[in-house]
């Protein structure tokens, strides 16, 4: 699993350490799993009966405009008793100029960044667990300066 995806499952991860919800579930809309319907039934088995979506995308593109909506129609009549709310996307929010600032500062000449990393998408899809986000299995492995 490599790039968003496991940086989804990572945040969703610290999401429910830190016990920033009641249930903290994730779901894709294309052809990664969990899907929405796996993870609304995962929510609804864990006692939830409002679930808030909150799309993991800095606009509201096609994802968002019209596969969201769909697959939350097709999902909602098996949970009558369950209240649907969708977040809007990330766009602009005020801590993520921090966000972007806190990432400059690791900031490095183009070249060390495209080196080696032109075959990451076969790597990762040859690995049963994506090495690519801080793994020392990483064979593009980026070192944060201290």
């Amino acid at each position: 699993m490599c790039g968003a995806e496991q940086n989804l499952l990572e945040l969703a991860s610290r999401m429910r350490e830190r016990s920033d919800a009641p249930v903290v579930e994730v779901a894709f809309l294309n052809y990664t799993e969990p899907d929405l319907a796996t993870a609304v039934q995962r929510c609804v088995e864990q006692g939830a009966t409002r679930i808030v979506i909150a799309p993991y995308f800095l606009i509201a593109g096609k994802f968002v405009i019209e596969d969201l909506p769909a697959a939350i129609a097709a999902v909602q009549p098996r949970y009558p008793q369950v209240r649907f709310d969708t977040a809007g996307v990330i766009g602009f929010h005020p801590t993520l100029a921090r966000v972007v600032l806190s990432s400059a500062a690791f900031a490095r000449p183009a070249a060390e960044w495209k080196a080696g990393r032109s075959d990451n998408r076969v790597w990762c899809r040859e690995q049963p667990k994506c090495p690519l986000y801080g793994s020392d299995a990483c064979r593009v492995r980026v070192e944060v300066p201290a």
